[in-house]
């Protein structure tokens, strides 16, 4: 059971020691003994030490203190009254400095047998009267050098291991050697990976140091018009910042049959201002054929080299083409299914490679610059003279057919002739004779791939009639007009009559 402390705040109580061994039965419970270990610490052999020393042992778990009786009061202690209790004189270092001990002085066994039992209970007498502890301002700290002995044993502290206060000594985990190794390769992993990343960049830039490509925003214009002149057209594509989609006409053999009609020179190129967006304008001047051209192209610098910004031109050749017969420009077919195509500044043949219908002289287009679109009005199809010779065949094998019929009214002819109806005609007498014609050719459609055949002519119907059931011979002459379309597309022309 816990005591409250009756002093005044701040003062601690002196503890009485406990009376020797050997009290009444019914004695209170603070005067019973408490085993104490005596520490011979005056008459320390030094080589004991080595040896082992026997200490008794006491058994805290038998021990039970005295019972308290409930017939007798217990006595009060005055706590203040001085001369209650008396304070033992300091057997330790820890009570000489802070005036109290926190483990009791224990004896050895072989001093236990050396000393009675009288003065074993003697070892921490109750005085009769005592002072009250007071702190003695005389007492000597106990020495703390590592050079002087330790009071518990005597010997010196074992002298320190050298340390160099030049090294961080550090203690390395483990796994910090696969850690580091795993960082080192995935760093490795990674400058591998910029560095092929950036080649192609690095070797424009390098390229720029040593020349190979143009350095400045006229070199740039100057090298795309002088490749062009020398119909390199893969080297003039590479100074464009972005490669056409449809590159049909930026070959090599289109650029020289380009070169072939009009020739490329280049009169002079300039430099001009810089616009905010980091672009630059350059003034070129330059001749195709005997046509001189002053345009200006939009230059930046991207990816470490100077580019075009400017598509090369275009031709719209969806105006151009006959229907269902190829388009031919400087020699390269171009595909049905495009409009129009990227072109390089030149001259450009049209063709169809058709016996019908081909280009009229002239027959070429120049591409002047990307902002300057070729005339396509000044190029017409026109019927050639074996077309106009195959259309007129053509309509002339159509009319002997038609001719030929024993029909008043046959299906694709210009004969629509009606009966008599009180003469029924013999249709095996029925003869068609042409006693004059004409035809003509009209070149409207040729973007159709077709021509119109106009024939004029005047025919004689001779027949034999019954009247009455007599036969009897009628002629009758009558015109005929009529309008065939006939068809160049294919290798074979093909006349529809129309009306």
């Amino acid at each position: 059971m816990p005591i409250e402390d009756p002093g005044e705040p701040g003062l601690r109580p002196a503890t009485p020691a406990w009376p020797p061994s050997g009290g009444a039965a019914g004695a209170e419970p603070w005067s019973l003994s408490t085993p104490v270990r005596v520490e011979h610490s005056d008459e320390y052999d030094a080589e004991s030490d080595a040896g082992d020393q026997e200490f008794e042992q006491f058994d805290w778990d038998s021990w039970q203190p005295g019972e308290i009786s409930d017939d007798e009061p217990a006595a009060e202690v005055d706590w203040n009254a001085p001369g209650a209790m008396a304070t033992a004189e300091p057997t330790s270092w820890r009570e000489k400095v802070i005036g109290e001990s926190e483990w009791p002085r224990g004896v050895t066994v072989g001093e236990r047998e050396a000393v009675p039992d009288h003065a074993v209970a003697a070892i921490a007498p109750v005085p009769a009267e005592s002072e009250p502890f007071e702190e003695d301002d005389d007492l000597e700290p106990v020495p703390s050098s590592l050079a002087e002995p330790l009071l518990a044993s005597g010997r010196l502290w074992p002298p320190a291991s050298p340390v160099s206060h030049d090294i961080v000594h550090v203690r390395v985990a483990p796994w910090a050697p696969f850690t580091t190794g795993l960082a080192l390769a995935l760093a490795m992993v990674l400058m591998s990976a910029a560095v092929v990343s950036q080649a192609g960049r690095l070797g424009l830039t390098l390229a720029v140091l040593t020349g190979q490509v143009p350095t400045s925003a006229d070199a740039v214009v100057g090298a795309y018009l002088s490749a062009i002149s020398r119909g390199d057209a893969k080297k003039a594509i590479s100074y464009l910042s972005t490669a056409p989609a449809d590159p049909v006409l930026l070959t090599d053999s289109v650029l020289r049959k380009s070169i072939e009609q009009g020739p490329i020179t280049v009169v002079a190129v300039n430099a001009g201002l810089s616009s905010i967006n980091g672009t630059q304008r350059v003034e070129a001047t330059y001749k195709i054929g005997d046509i001189q051209v002053s345009t200006s192209f939009t230059t930046a610098f991207t990816e470490g080299q100077w580019v075009i910004g400017d598509d090369p031109g275009r031709i719209g050749v969806g105006s151009l083409r006959a229907a269902g017969i190829p388009l031919y420009i400087n020699g390269q077919e171009v595909p049905d299914t495009v409009e129009s195509l990227p072109a390089f500044p030149g001259t450009y043949e049209l063709s169809t490679n058709s016996t019908f219908i081909d280009y009229a002289t002239p027959s070429a287009l120049v591409v002047r610059s990307s902002d300057e679109a070729p005339i396509i009005g000044a190029v017409k199809l026109e019927l050639t003279d074996a077309g106009r010779q195959a259309a007129l065949a053509a309509v002339r094998t159509v009319v002997t057919r038609c001719l030929a019929k024993k029909e008043l009214q046959p299906d694709g002819c210009p004969q629509n002739i009606e009966p008599n109806r009180n003469e029924p005609v013999v249709s095996d007498t029925i003869v068609y004779t042409v006693k004059s014609e004409s035809m003509t050719i009209s070149n409207s459609e040729l973007r159709l791939s077709t021509v119109t055949v106009t024939y004029v002519a005047t025919w004689q119907l001779d027949v034999k009639v019954k009247v009455n059931d007599t036969p009897r011979d009628v002629s009758f002459p009558f015109g005929v007009t009529a309008l065939w379309h006939v068809g160049l597309s294919g290798s074979e022309p093909t006349p529809v009559l129309v009306s």
